[in-house]
C-alpha cells in the first residue's frame, strides 16, 4: 500500500541567487515583498542563505498562494553590510541585470516555489543610489550585536528558546527610521541594530501573545542579552476524535471527552470506542481523578461502561515528582519505584517495575529540554527495546493535561516528530514511522496524523487521524 500524501499544504518562496561567486559564506538576504496593490507583506526581513547543489539559495519564506512583488533584495554579511544587491528599475545599475526590481512573484503550488534572482556586487566606494537604494539600506554604518531569546510560559509549562519573527524599529532624533524583520531560531539568535539611533522598539507575536520592548541607545550594549518572555493560560483539551485511514475508507475509531474540576484540573475522561456489537461509538470506560492536593492527582479510578470498577492507578509524589506508582487492572497488579538523577549532564529518570507474575523491568529515560529523547527498557525475561525521539516546537496537549500514566506516555512537553526503535525478543507487528500536524494560532495541534508500517515488511499499513477540540 502506498504511503499517503503529506498533509502539509503550506506554500513557500525560495530564492535562487545568480551572480554570487562560489566560496562566499555567512550571508543573509534582506528582502521586502508587497502584494499586487503595493501593500507591504514583508518589510526588510533578514533570511539566511545556504547552498544546495552548488547553488546559493535562501531559506524558505512562507507565503499564501497569491501574486506578489519582490521590491527589495540585498545580500549582506552577518553584520548587515551589503555584499550584493538586485538593482531597482530606472537605477544606473539596472541595465546590468536581466530582471530588476520590483520583480513579479507568483506562488501557485504547495511546497517550495523557486524564483531565480540576479544580483550585482556592491563596492563601498560606489553610491547606493546607483542601485536605487540608500546608505541605510546598504548598512554603511556601525552596528551593535544583540543576543536574543524567546520563551512563552503556557499554564505551568515553560516553552524555552522558541523560534519566532522579531520586528525591529530604530528611530533617530530627526525621525528617520530603520526597520528589520528577523527570524529567531531555537536557542540564541544574534541580531544587529545600527548604533547611531535614539530609540529601539522590538516586537514579537507568538501563539497570539504579543511582546514588546523599548530601549534608548544608552540602555543597549554590544553582546547584550535580551529575553522576550510572556505567559498565557493553557487551553483545555475538551475532545479528541480518532479516525483510521486505510486507503479504502476513513472510519471513526474512538472519541475521548475531558472534564475539568473547579480548579481547572482534569477530573474525568470518558472514552467511546468502535464496537462490533453496537453501531457508532458507545461509551467504553470512564477515568475519574482524585486529588488530595490541588496541584496533582494521586489516584485515578477506571470504570467500564456500566460503572463497574475495573482498576486504578495510585501515585506518590515528592516536590512534584512521581516517586512510586501502583497500578491494578482487573486481577493484574504492577508496582513501580521512580528515581531521578543525571547522566552526562542530562536529566535521567529510572523506573523499576514489578509485575504480578514476579517478572520485572528496568525502564530508563533521558530528558532534554522537557522532552524524552532516549529510553531503554530491559525485562527480566530477556526482552529489551531502546528508542530515540525528536520533537517539534509546539505545545503537546497531553502534557498539559497533567495526566501521568504508568509508562510516562505524556512526559514530553512538545509533540513527537521522529522515532527510532530497536527491539530484542518480541517485536511489534506495526510501528509508527511518520508524524504530521496541523497547528492552530495558539501553538496547539488542531489535527495530528500518524502513519504506521509493518515492522518486518516496512510497507505502509494505515494512518491515524486525530482531531482536537479546545476551550
Amino acid at each position: 500500500m502506498p504511503s499517503p500524501e503529506p498533509i502539509d499544504t503550506t506554500s513557500y518562496l525560495q530564492l535562487n541567487f545568480a551572480g554570487i561567486p562560489s566560496s562566499q559564506g555567512g550571508m543573509y538576504a534582506i528582502l521586502s515583498i508587497t502584494n499586487e496593490n503595493g501593500d507591504s507583506i514583508i518589510t526588510n526581513r533578514k533570511v539566511a542563505i545556504t547552498t544546495s547543489n552548488q547553488q546559493y539559495i535562501s531559506e524558505k519564506i512562507k507565503l499564501e498562494k497569491k501574486s506578489y512583488k519582490l521590491s527589495k533584495l540585498i545580500v549582506v554579511k552577518s553584520t548587515d553590510t551589503a555584499l550584493f544587491a538586485t538593482p531597482q528599475a530606472q537605477s544606473a545599475k539596472a541595465v546590468l541585470v536581466n530582471a530588476t526590481l520590483p520583480l513579479p512573484v507568483s506562488i501557485t503550488a504547495k511546497g517550495t516555489n523557486p524564483l531565480t534572482v540576479s544580483v550585482l556586487p556592491v563596492i563601498q566606494s560606489e553610491s547606493p543610489i546607483l542601485f536605487g537604494y540608500t546608505g541605510t539600506d546598504f548598512g554603511f554604518e556601525a552596528f551593535l550585536t544583540l543576543k536574543t531569546h524567546l520563551q512563552v510560559t503556557v499554564g505551568a509549562v515553560v516553552y524555552d528558546s522558541l523560534p519566532g519573527t522579531l520586528k525591529l524599529e530604530a528611530v533617530k532624533a530627526n525621525g528617520e527610521r530603520w526597520l528589520r524583520e528577523i527570524n529567531l531560531r531555537q536557542g540564541l539568535t544574534n541580531v544587529q541594530v545600527p548604533q547611531e539611533y535614539a530609540s529601539y522598539t522590538f516586537s514579537i507575536n507568538k501563539w497570539n501573545t504579543s511582546i514588546q520592548k523599548q530601549y534608548t541607545r544608552a540602555a543597549l550594549n554590544d553582546n547584550m542579552l535580551i529575553t522576550f518572555s510572556s505567559s498565557r493560560p493553557a487551553k483545555r483539551l475538551m475532545e479528541e476524535s480518532v479516525f483510521i485511514d486505510n486507503a479504502y475508507a476513513v472510519t471513526a475509531e474512538s472519541r475521548s471527552e475531558y472534564v475539568y474540576n473547579q480548579h481547572n484540573k482534569l477530573q474525568t475522561i470518558r472514552y467511546y470506542q468502535k464496537s462490533l456489537q453496537v453501531s457508532g461509538l458507545p461509551l467504553t470506560f470512564v477515568y475519574q481523578f482524585h486529588y488530595s492536593q490541588m496541584d496533582a492527582w494521586d489516584t485515578v479510578y477506571r470504570y467500564d461502561a456500566v460503572q463497574a470498577l475495573t482498576g486504578y492507578t495510585a501515585m506518590t509524589r515528592t516536590n512534584g515528582e512521581i516517586r512510586s506508582i501502583y497500578n491494578k487492572s482487573y486481577d493484574q497488579q504492577t508496582g513501580a519505584a521512580v528515581n531521578y538523577g543525571t547522566a552526562n549532564g542530562d536529566k535521567e529518570i529510572r523506573v523499576d517495575y514489578l509485575f504480578s507474575n514476579n517478572n520485572s523491568m528496568l525502564y530508563t529515560m533521558k530528558i532534554v529540554n522537557g522532552n524524552r529523547v532516549e529510553d531503554r527498557a530491559q525485562s527480566s525475561t530477556g526482552g529489551a527495546e531502546a528508542g530515540s525521539y525528536a520533537y517539534d516546537v509546539f505545545i503537546n496537549p497531553y502534557h498539559q493535561l497533567g495526566y501521568d500514566d504508568l509508562y510516562f506516555s505524556n512526559i514530553s512537553k512538545n509533540n513527537l516528530l521522529v522515532t527510532s526503535k530497536n527491539y530484542a525478543g518480541a517485536i511489534p507487528s506495526n510501528i509508527p514511522y511518520k508524524y504530521e500536524y496541523v497547528y492552530d494560532a495558539d501553538g496547539y495541534p488542531a489535527e495530528a496524523y500518524i502513519s504506521y508500517k509493518g515492522y518486518s515488511s516496512q510497507q505502509h499499513l494505515f494512518r491515524i487521524k486525530k482531531v482536537f477540540r479546545y476551550q
